[in-house]
């Protein structure tokens, strides 16, 4: 009798990057992994498949959720979103796909960003998450831009 052997990993990690307008100077830089939720494992087995004419991921979204927020594997949505902005997404060597995108605020804006996820749209009604992290605060306004990096690596 022979064991079942897993063949397919997916793993993600998260750069997030806080940026002053002014100068472009990196302000502070944190990487994080997050949790690839049921929605998302469903999303990717269907993409595979191409069943239900599945959507592609394409979306980051930011949040308030409080650092007392755990991440768990039947999430679907973020605590508090705040911000959703399209992602360039382009595939890297050995088996990674990265997704990234800039966001800014305007003025009289300020947040503390403590959530992260990765969606099939770009709007919020009904979309489907992949993965949803909590993170250290990340404090912007007008004058401080947050940018999101997602790499997801199969293996």
């Amino acid at each position: 009798m022979s064991k079942e052997k897993e063949n397919l990993v997916i793993k993600d990690n998260v750069v997030i990057e806080r940026i002053r307008k002014s100068d472009g100077k990196v302000l502070d830089r944190e990487t994080f992994h997050n949790l690839v939720v049921n929605s998302g494992k469903v999303r990717i087995a269907k993409l595979l498949g191409n069943v239900d004419s599945a959507t592609y991921f394409k979306a980051i979204a930011i949040g308030l959720g409080s650092s007392a927020d755990t991440v768990s594997a039947t999430d679907v949505a973020l605590v508090d979103e705040v911000a959703r902005e399209t992602a360039t997404a382009v595939y890297k060597s050995d088996y990674k796909c990265k997704f990234s995108t800039t966001f800014s605020f305007a003025s009289g804006e300020a947040y503390s960003i403590k959530e992260v996820g990765l969606f099939d749209s770009v709007v919020e009604s009904g979309s489907v998450m992949l993965d949803r992290l909590i993170c250290t605060e990340k404090s912007v306004d007008s004058d401080v831009d947050l940018k999101v990096t997602i790499t997801i690596t199969v293996n």
